[in-house]
C-alpha cells in the first residue's frame, strides 16, 4: 500500500470504520484510560462528535481509511491514526488538509499522550495553558496548543478568498493578543501627540470589517456604519469598555467570514452607501483592502505597545 494516501471529505458511511480507527489509535496511544473510558468516550465520538465535525479522511490508493481529523472552526477536535499507519506522516497530512488558509488553529491534547503532544510541537504549536480534567470532568489532564501562522506565498489555497481570510485572521489575531498584552489602564489611555487609545482603534477596526463586509455586501440600509467616528476622530459609544471592543472585534471577524465564504468567486458587493457612487467591488478585492488595513493598524499598535510595556512587534 502506499505510503502517501490521499485526503478527501469524509460521509456518513466512512463513520463507523472512523469509530473503529480512533477504537485502535486510543488503546494503543492512550493507556492512562481504562476501558470503562475508552467505551464511554467512544460513544461520544460516534454519536456526537462525528456527526457535528467537519470531517476529512486519509486513505489508502485502495481506498481502506488509516486516520481522520474533525474541525470546528479554526479548532481540532479530534485527529486520530491507525498505528498501522503511525510514523507516516498521515497525521501532518491530515492537519494541512484541515487547516489550509486558517492563521490560527487551537487544539487539546492529552498531556498523558507524549506522543501526540511531540508532534503537534514539531508542526509549530505553543502551550497556552493548562487544565487538570477534561471537557467532560474526568481526571485526564489537557495541555491547551496554538499555532499562528502568517500564511505563505506557497501555501495551498482552495480559492483566492480562502488565502485573503486567512491573512485577515492572521493580522486580526495579531491585534487582539497584542491588545491583551497591554496593561488594562494602557487601553483606553493614549501615547501619542494624536490621542486615539488601543480600544479606539479596536473599535475601528471592528467597524470597519463592518463596513465592507456588511454594509457592503449584505445590508445596503446599514445603520450608523460610522459608529467609530465622532467630530472627525475615533471614538468609543458610551458604555462601550475595553473588554467590550475585543470581544466585539473578535465576533465581527467571525461575521466576515460567514460574510465572504457565502458568495461566490468574483461576486460584488450590492449597491449601497459603501461604495460613495462607485461599482461595487468584488469580494476578493474588498477583503485585500481589509487585510491592507488590519497591516498598517498592527504596526500602529506595535509602537503603543512598545512605549506602554517595552515589547518589540515583528
Amino acid at each position: 500500500m502506499s505510503s502517501s494516501p490521499t485526503v478527501r471529505t469524509a460521509t456518513p458511511a466512512d463513520h463507523p470504520e472512523l469509530v473503529r480507527i480512533w477504537r485502535r489509535a486510543v488503546e494503543a496511544t492512550h493507556t492512562f484510560l481504562a476501558p470503562d473510558d475508552v467505551d464511554e468516550i467512544e460513544t461520544e465520538v460516534r454519536t456526537a462528535a462525528l456527526p457535528a465535525l467537519s470531517v476529512l479522511v486519509a486513505q489508502h490508493a485502495d481506498g481502506t481509511p488509516v486516520g481522520w481529523i474533525g474541525t470546528d472552526g479554526h479548532r481540532v477536535e479530534a485527529l486520530f491514526v491507525d498505528p498501522s499507519a503511525h510514523g507516516r506522516g498521515v497525521g501532518s497530512a491530515l492537519l494541512a488538509a484541515a487547516t489550509v488558509g486558517t492563521a490560527r488553529v487551537e487544539l487539546d491534547v492529552n498531556e498523558q499522550n507524549p506522543g501526540a503532544v511531540g508532534l503537534y510541537e514539531r508542526l509549530g504549536f505553543v502551550r497556552t495553558g493548562r487544565s487538570e480534567r477534561d471537557g467532560r470532568g474526568r481526571p485526564f489532564p489537557l495541555l491547551h496548543l496554538r499555532r499562528d501562522r502568517l500564511p505563505e506565498p506557497s501555501d495551498p489555497a482552495p480559492s483566492t478568498t480562502a488565502l485573503l481570510l486567512g491573512y485577515v485572521d492572521f493580522y486580526r489575531d495579531r491585534v487582539l493578543d497584542k491588545y491583551a498584552a497591554l496593561p488594562e489602564p494602557e487601553r483606553t489611555a493614549s501615547r501619542l501627540p494624536s490621542g486615539w487609545s488601543p480600544a479606539e482603534l479596536l473599535h475601528h477596526l471592528r467597524s470597519m470589517e463592518r463596513r465592507w463586509l456588511e454594509w457592503g455586501f449584505v445590508d445596503a440600509d446599514l445603520p450608523d456604519p460610522w459608529a467609530d467616528h465622532v467630530d472627525g476622530r475615533w471614538a468609543l459609544p458610551p458604555g462601550v469598555g475595553a473588554d467590550d471592543v475585543a470581544a466585539a472585534l473578535a465576533a465581527q471577524g467571525r461575521r466576515t467570514r460567514e460574510i465572504a465564504e457565502s458568495v461566490g468567486p468574483g461576486v460584488a458587493g450590492v449597491p449601497s452607501g459603501r461604495w460613495a457612487g462607485a461599482p461595487p467591488a468584488t469580494i476578493e478585492r474588498t477583503l485585500l483592502h481589509v487585510v491592507q488595513e488590519y497591516a498598517r493598524h498592527l504596526g500602529h499598535l506595535d509602537v503603543v505597545v512598545e512605549l506602554a510595556t517595552g515589547s518589540t512587534g515583528e
